[in-house]
């Protein structure tokens, strides 16, 4: 029965279909071995993007939130404060990263740790990426966004944070006397992205 189905009764034709691209009309001997025109009027649109079906869709694979406390070099204050405020908003113990090479002109040596970071995964991974969005975020005073070229082609994508914008996380800002606002770090975040094909 589904072999012999006919979508359309006997005797139908389908209607020619007319060509996308346009002929030149002869009347100019440059129209000669020329290419076909595009379409007339604006009406035909590109997609600005494919579209989103249940086999694309971005994963998120994980985040790290990192800091550079330039300061730490001579006060390691400075790097504890950073530890707290990131463990804080992360709810992840941090890693304290050391210097690699000695850069004279930001004032680095080799061995002094000078940033701190927190990876974040699964559960935890949703619910800061969550609070990013729906709290802290809209409460920033002129944003205008995440630029479109922060990311790469690997699927990867990094922004940042001023200190004042670390401080409107509900973590920070509860406890906001506990910290010295001039040791409050801003934060460069790095989310990682799968890429559309190694979803499935």
């Amino acid at each position: 029965m589904t072999l012999s189905y006919a979508h359309h009764e006997p005797g139908y034709q389908a209607p020619v279909k007319a060509s996308r691209l346009r002929a030149w009309d002869d009347s100019s001997p440059y129209h000669k071995n020329r290419p076909l025109r595009a379409p007339r009027g604006s009406d035909v649109l590109n997609l600005l993007r494919k579209p989103i079906t249940f086999r694309n869709i971005p994963q998120l694979s994980g985040i790290t939130v990192h800091t550079f406390v330039k300061d730490a070099t001579e006060d390691s204050a400075n790097l504890h404060v950073a530890s707290m405020v990131i463990q804080a908003i992360t709810g992840q113990r941090c890693t304290a990263h050391a210097a690699r090479s000695n850069v004279q002109n930001w004032g680095l040596r080799a061995g002094k740790f000078v940033s701190v970071s927190a990876d974040l995964q699964g559960e935890e991974m949703y619910h800061f990426l969550g609070k990013l969005i729906d709290v802290v975020m809209p409460r920033i005073r002129d944003w205008r966004g995440i630029k479109g070229t922060s990311g790469d082609d690997n699927g990867n994508i990094s922004f940042g944070f001023r200190p004042d914008v670390v401080a409107l996380f509900p973590e920070v800002e509860v406890n906001y006397d506990s910290y010295p606002p001039k040791m409050i770090p801003g934060c460069r975040k790095y989310t990682e992205v799968r890429s559309e094909d190694n979803i499935d």
